[in-house]
């Protein structure tokens, strides 16, 4: 009767350290995915060569701005796709209030939220983007280009208006 009762702990012990080392194992996989997840929420991405041009006020803006069409090569090394809407990137000027340039476009959301034109991971497209400058805050000619990552922005480049 002992043998049996002996039997039946080692069994248990047994069981016991089988179910140790899985979470052990699943754990560190685990810790894996989590540093996985963490590269992946980064974003990271290269703008070629930014230009600008000036261009006639859109049948959507507002005459006391003036407008230029900003152009550039984007390249997404993120583990993501990238948005290209309007409100993704952001424009800086180096000297003056950071309102006085900004990203703008007719404001018929549900168009831009059904085409969501997107670079996905790994590759090369065009953006092209309307910016909306207030000529009386702006002091410098000279913009900072940043795609909006609601942690400070990643730096894309500099344009200076035409």
């Amino acid at each position: 009767m002992k043998q049996t009762s002996l039997g039946g702990s080692l069994l248990v012990w047994a069981l016991a350290a089988l179910a140790l080392v899985a979470c052990l194992a699943r754990t560190a996989v685990g810790v894996n995915q989590l540093e996985d997840v963490r590269y992946a929420g980064s974003w990271n991405m290269t703008a070629g060569p930014i230009t600008a041009r000036a261009v006639d006020t859109p049948d959507w803006g507002d005459a006391f701005y003036d407008y230029y069409q900003v152009s550039f090569q984007l390249t997404n090394h993120s583990q993501r796709p990238v948005d290209l809407n309007q409100y993704s990137f952001g424009a800086t000027p180096l000297a003056g209030e950071t309102w006085a340039a900004r990203f703008d476009g007719p404001w018929d959301v549900d168009a831009a939220y059904e085409l969501r034109p997107q670079i996905p991971q790994g590759c090369t497209g065009q953006v092209e983007l309307m910016l909306q400058v207030d000529p009386d805050e702006l002091e410098s000619d000279t913009l900072d280009i940043f795609f909006e990552d609601y942690a400070g922005g990643v730096p894309l480049g500099q344009v200076t208006l035409p």
